[in-house]
């Protein structure tokens, strides 16, 4: 029966080995190599343009008035400002006497 199988499986092999090898390629079509001479296309003669006349812009009047100068923040108000865009805004109290040690920095009253 094992010599019945190798059989098989040989020619099976054999079949698909040579299924394979024998597949030719379609031919690709032929191309024509003839030269076909195409008349030449006339070059576009050119066209003078007129040249843009430039007009001068009118000044520009700005007659809002000008914004006071921004006033410069304390410093511990900059310090604060900068932690807080930051994420750095817990604060603790370095007093001693806190109410409750275990409330967040930021709810904790201080009056």
């Amino acid at each position: 029966m094992t010599q019945w199988r190798r059989g098989a499986a040989v020619i099976a092999l054999a079949g698909l080995g040579l299924a394979g090898c024998s597949r030719q390629e379609p031919e690709p079509p032929e191309m024509n190599m003839t030269v076909q001479e195409l008349e030449p296309t006339p070059e576009p003669t050119p066209t003078e343009e007129p040249t843009p006349v430039v007009e001068p812009s009118p000044e520009p009047s700005n007659d809002t008035a000008a914004l006071p100068p921004a006033e410069d923040p304390a410093p511990d108000q900059q310090m604060l400002d900068d932690a807080s865009a930051t994420g750095m805004t817990a604060r603790t109290d370095r007093g001693g006497d806190d109410a409750d040690p275990s409330a967040p920095a930021e709810t904790k009253r201080r009056d």
